[in-house]
């Protein structure tokens, strides 16, 4: 079969895992990939360690700083496509491959030369028999996107096949010819991190290929744990990358309901901000939506990324002063569990009750409180990002809420739009 494939692993201070994946291509069978790992300037003796277990099995390049995600990837992928390989596949650090997932992607593109894209079954890692992701699907309507199967076990109901709009990268397989089109390209570095997956899929959708997933190509990749970030740069990346993606690539004749969504979103993320006294959370937000109204990509600029002070100081403080509650879960049982073990750490003198009889306090779960209507005060709605209606002061904030999303709208909207155009010419 020759040197068809062209792996690249891109790394940035995950030593031990990116070991592992290493490993995990170099036990694929049937193919014979060769390997390049990007180590974007890691500081944990990740490059060391490559070189000494693997020496020349593997190419390493070294980056002097760290290029993000998309960045570091492509220094492997510019050296794949350039090298003319026909296929490159892209594995993240903390991603391992099943022994036959690169054949089976390999022969599925060679059988279906019409497919540019092609993705592993991605599965957690702490829990193999879940899936993390079977690709993802480009919601134009409320500018997002649906990550296929996610957390869902793996029990057949998916297809084996699955047409998507993207795949993430942790494990996908790209068409060497669709690469080096100029429309479609490798990773745009211009994302920096986040979504720059998206757009490399929706290029080569729109280049006229198809994007799939493959059950049979599998790979596990760690899921992070869920921690409080010390700064905001996943909120300033994240709002960044996502609402240009949308900015430059709605369709012309959804423009007027893609700044609707658009605003709406921004709106929320500020209110939510101004609710829970989260001043650098909001600051990074709002300079992501400057950012991707005037074009800034790249590395984050000056003062973009700050400390992060998300909290929930007032819902601590209002804990504190109980001695027991009855939770109404309300379909959201997954995330009650979190929130029990919220109270349990932050009031462990709260005692949970069977019955709302004889409770202080009863907390009823909602998908988001700025929309609940029951402002009585009689039970304290509480959402999965933990707001909480638990005052006369939140109360006015709830009532407030719709006509100042209006009023934000209708501001704003006529700029939005003006600035897409700019953009696009």
């Amino acid at each position: 079969m020759g040197k068809d494939i062209g792996v690249v692993i891109c790394n940035f201070n995950k030593k031990d895992f990116v070991l592992e994946s290493v490993k995990s291509v170099q036990e694929s069978v049937g193919v014979n990939p060769d390997i390049f790992v990007v180590d974007n300037a890691s500081s944990d003796g990740s490059a060391e360690a490559l070189k000494a277990t693997y020496g020349d099995e593997i190419t390493l390049f070294e980056n002097s700083e760290n290029l993000g995600g998309s960045g570091g990837f492509n220094t492997g992928l510019r050296f794949v496509r350039d090298n003319g390989y026909k296929y490159f596949f892209c594995l993240d650090d903390d991603a391992q491959v099943d022994e036959n997932a690169l054949k089976v992607l390999y022969d599925y593109m060679e059988a279906n030369p019409d497919v540019g894209m092609a993705g592993c079954r991605v599965y957690h890692m702490q829990m193999p028999g879940v899936i993390q992701q079977s690709g993802l699907k480009i919601d134009f309507d409320h500018c997002s996107a649906i990550t296929i199967g996610a957390d869902q076990p793996e029990d057949g109901s998916l297809p084996d096949i699955i047409e998507c709009d993207t795949v993430a990268t942790c494990a996908v397989m790209v068409r060497g010819d669709v690469a080096r089109r100029p429309e479609v390209g490798i990773m745009p570095a211009s994302n920096f991190i986040y979504w720059d997956d998206m757009e490399w899929g929706h290029r080569i959708h729109l280049a006229g290929y198809g994007v799939v997933t493959l059950a049979n190509a599998k790979a596990v990749h760690q899921m992070g744990a869920i921690v409080r970030r010390p700064n905001t740069f996943i909120n300033y990346y994240m709002w960044r990358n996502r609402t240009n993606f949308f900015l430059r690539f709605t369709p012309e004749e959804k423009l007027d309901e893609m700044s609707y969504q658009i605003l709406s979103a921004f709106f929320d993320a500020m209110y939510e901000c101004m609710y829970r006294n989260e001043h650098n959370v909001k600051t990074s937000i709002a300079l992501a939506y400057q950012d991707a109204l005037t074009g800034v990509r790249g590395k984050a600029g000056e003062g973009r990324i700050l400390e992060n002070d998300a909290n929930d100081d007032k819902l601590i403080a209002f804990i504190q002063g109980k001695k027991s509650y009855y939770l109404v879960d309300a379909g959201f049982e997954d995330d009650a569990v979190y929130l029990r073990n919220f109270f349990e750490k932050e009031a462990p003198q709260m005692a949970p009750c069977d019955k709302p009889e004889g409770a202080d306090v009863v907390f009823e779960m909602c998908e988001n409180i700025f929309r609940v209507k029951d402002l009585s005060l009689e039970r304290v709605y509480i959402d999965t990002f933990r707001n909480a209606v638990m005052d006369d002061e939140d109360v006015e904030a709830l009532r407030e809420y719709d006509y100042s999303k209006l009023l934000y709208v209708y501001m704003n909207q006529d700029i939005l739009i003006d600035s897409v155009k700019k953009l696009r010419d």
